[in-house]
């Protein structure tokens, strides 16, 4: 009788939860490269491979899964949506993989072919899409929030031509004034060319005489067409006195193009400037209470001594 109950236990485990176990398999899976960037001519055939790695201890049924894919955040988080939201930079259709279906065993890695086909009439600039791998148990929609990007290839494909590259700093913020710093400066940057951008510069900090005080790199990250990308850098001085200057300077493009913003805040340490100017007050008085009883006049004794009577 206990093992019967062992067994339907198990069973309705299996049957329960099996999407659950299979995305915990698919976590250690590994695909290399993770991200390829290509310039594309059209009218020709790219060839790539692509390796898949097992490293779980179960066997694994995988499908290849070709989708466009845009950023919708701050942050550069890739999401796959349809061709026909992705428009302009979609690539998914251009993308060939063999074979689409396969099993891999533990420690087994498998190479995946990748012909890319360029349209005759592509647009110049910038194409993207996801080569990702998902189990043959679960549904589209789920793997494609779950698995990407970890167990994906991200395709940047570039497509020489006219190529506008235009972007912005939208934003640049840092707080008027603090006490004391830490200041946290954060930076956006808008992207309104046809191609993905990754920005390269500092941001560096002067004090009110213009003399430089620090130099804070900015992250080198993609920024998509369309989308907005947040930077956020921290100048870790804690005591400073007076107005301060940050200017981010930043190049970008195949252009040469320049990215420029300034801001300025301040650093006032009131609670010690306080202290030191009620102390400052105290030794004044202290000083004068001093001075005024040396200078005081003293009344002269009478000589004469007092009479007997």
């Amino acid at each position: 009788m206990k093992k019967i109950i062992f067994l339907i236990t198990i069973l309705a485990g299996l049957i329960i939860s099996p999407r659950k176990i299979w995305a915990q398999q698919l976590t250690k899976v590994t695909v290399s490269p993770p991200r390829l960037e290509l310039k594309v001519k059209p009218g020709t055939v790219v060839q790539k491979v692509i390796s898949v790695h097992n490293g779980g201890d179960s066997e694994l049924g995988l499908v290849v899964k070709v989708q466009d894919f845009i950023v919708n955040d701050d942050r550069g988080t890739p999401i796959p949506v349809k061709a026909k939201v992705a428009r302009r930079w979609a690539a998914s259709t251009w993308i060939q993989a063999s074979p689409t279906k396969f099993i891999i065993r533990p420690g087994e890695t498998k190479p995946v072919n990748i012909a890319i086909v360029v349209p005759q009439k592509a647009n110049p600039g910038g194409h993207y899409a996801v080569v990702f791998f998902q189990t043959t148990a679960t549904s589209d929609r789920e793997t494609a929030s779950a698995v990407m990007p970890s167990v994906g290839t991200l395709f940047y494909l570039t497509v020489p031509g006219k190529i506008k590259e235009n972007a912005f700093v939208v934003r640049m913020d840092a707080p008027n004034w603090k006490e004391y710093g830490p200041v946290k400066i954060v930076s956006e940057v808008e992207n309104l060319s046809d191609i993905h951008i990754r920005p390269r510069g500092t941001i560096r900090i002067y004090d009110w005489l213009g003399r430089p005080l620090s130099t804070l790199k900015l992250q080198e990250q993609n920024i998509f067409p369309g989308t907005v990308r947040r930077y956020e850098n921290t100048w870790p001085q804690h005591w400073g006195l007076g107005r301060y200057r940050a200017t981010l300077s930043a190049g970008y493009g195949q252009q040469g193009r320049a990215l420029t913003a300034t801001i300025f805040f301040w650093i006032i340490p009131w609670h010690v400037i306080l202290t030191i100017v009620l102390l400052a007050l105290i030794a004044i008085a202290i000083i004068i209470w001093f001075r005024r009883q040396r200078l005081e006049p003293v009344e002269p004794k009478d000589p004469t001594p007092p009479q007997a009577t």
